[in-house]
């Protein structure tokens, strides 16, 4: 394993409160401590979220960096001066990616339920970013969730 930005390095499931795989199971995402994440869960609606997910909106969750041990082969690249995707090498399956100047990982929250599940509870979304460049119409307009044409104002 070699080191891309986050710790790497094999954990058994015993050993952690929350734990994410890729698609094909090559990408292990564990969450070593805080499971309270450092950055909300929100839904993205902006375009790059959309065009890196292949989807209408992406559906994620911060976690510190230091919180976050990645096991198995990644491909990255930046895709903004502060911000590294990584992917499964295997599958292609979006794992995160890492803003290095919040020193935060944002990782899908898909990637901690099982099919046919939702998330674990401190992994629920929270609020919708840049709901003004949505492409679903209005399905969201009912949620009950706070809507922002950008990132949320610092509470």
């Amino acid at each position: 394993m070699r080191r891309l930005g986050l710790r790497m390095r094999a954990l058994s499931s015993r050993d952690v409160p929350l734990r994410g795989r890729c698609a094909c199971g090559g990408v292990t995402l564990d969450v070593t401590r805080h499971v309270v994440p450092s950055h909300a869960p929100a839904y993205c609606h902006c375009n790059t979220c959309r065009a890196v997910h292949s989807a209408a909106f992406a559906l994620e969750t911060g976690f510190r960096a230091a919180d976050v041990v990645v096991s198995g082969a990644t491909a990255s690249y930046r895709s903004s001066r502060h911000y590294e995707r990584k992917r499964c090498a295997t599958c292609g399956a979006g794992v995160g990616g890492v803003h290095h100047k919040l020193g935060a990982v944002f990782v899908p929250t898909s990637l901690f339920a099982l099919p046919g599940s939702t998330p674990p509870p401190p992994l629920a979304p929270t609020m919708h970013l840049f709901y003004g460049r949505r492409i679903v119409g209005d399905a969201f307009d009912g949620d009950g969730l706070p809507k922002y044409d950008g990132f949320p104002p610092k509470l």
